[in-house]
């Protein structure tokens, strides 16, 4: 996207935040039900170590553990705020797809303005909060240091990506929606693999070998596993770079893949409607 063209499509993001404030007292019911969660992560996971036979499991001790478990499932709030999928999903339910094709506007591009604004809304409205509380109650109850403001800044910088990667997925996945027309159906498979593979339930290194090799090569681990593990500075240097680097080239591949088939996607629009 040209950087003239941004200024067309802040009115998207606008429109994503105002929504997201919108249903305010929505997002504190779900503020609520990710506290009551978070606790239950604690409490499961300080059974599990307790009945261990050691202090480490796969190379994470309790604390270890219980923060990357809890930022994980915070972090979910803002990498998973996209709207893409829903948008797209409705559009080609409703049919409102054609319309939206002869718009002076990439709709690709709309579609991620309007998630971004989302991004935003949650990132006040809900990861604030959750994150907060969460790092004070670490500090004081389990004395795990509070993350320094430049591990908050290369995670602020990789979440971005991360929600990019995200926003690029949930487009992918809601184009299936024109060959299936079964957008639950889809969110359901999508939410399980997703939350699976990114990390979000668990570190990769509780993966088998040759599971946890594999998604080092694929975007789901980009997602959630690797701000998270910024945050925590188990990156640094090289691993640092080198996951950024990763992050960047899946954006550029996920982008590239979206456009081309929306492209193929809109042929098969026209015929239909024809």
């Amino acid at each position: 996207m040209k950087p003239k063209n941004i200024k067309k499509y802040m009115a998207f993001s606008k429109a994503g935040i105002l929504s997201g404030f919108a249903y305010k007292f929505s997002a504190f019911g779900w503020l609520l039900g990710d506290a009551i969660s978070l606790m239950i992560l604690y409490f499961l996971w300080k059974a599990i170590y307790q009945n261990a036979s050691s202090d480490v499991i796969n190379g994470m001790t309790f604390e270890e553990m219980v923060s990357y478990l809890i930022y994980a499932r915070i972090g979910t709030t803002l990498v998973f705020s996209t709207a893409s999928f829903w948008i797209i999903g409705e559009d080609i339910y409703e049919g409102n797809i054609a319309i939206s094709l002869i718009r002076p506007i990439n709709y690709r591009y709309r579609l991620l303005a309007t998630s971004f604004g989302n991004f935003l809304s949650a990132l006040i409205l809900m990861f604030v909060p959750l994150m907060s509380l969460s790092m004070l109650l670490f500090h004081f109850t389990l004395e795990i240091p509070i993350p320094g403001i430049l591990n908050f800044g290369w995670f602020f910088a990789s979440v971005i990506l991360s929600f990019m990667i995200a926003d690029s997925l949930n487009f992918l996945i809601g184009e299936m929606a024109l060959f299936t027309n079964a957008l639950f159906g889809l969110m359901i498979i999508k939410n399980i693999t997703l939350s699976f593979f990114s990390g979000s339930l668990l570190p990769s290194s509780f993966f088998p070998n040759w599971l946890e090799i594999t998604m080092k090569f694929l975007p789901f681990q980009s997602m959630i596993e690797t701000p998270i593990m910024i945050l925590m500075g188990k990156l640094e240097g090289y691993q640092l770079l080198s996951t950024f680097l990763m992050q960047f080239v899946w954006v550029f591949v996920l982008n590239a893949v979206c456009n081309l088939s929306f492209n193929a996607m809109k042929k098969r629009v026209v015929s239909v409607g024809g």
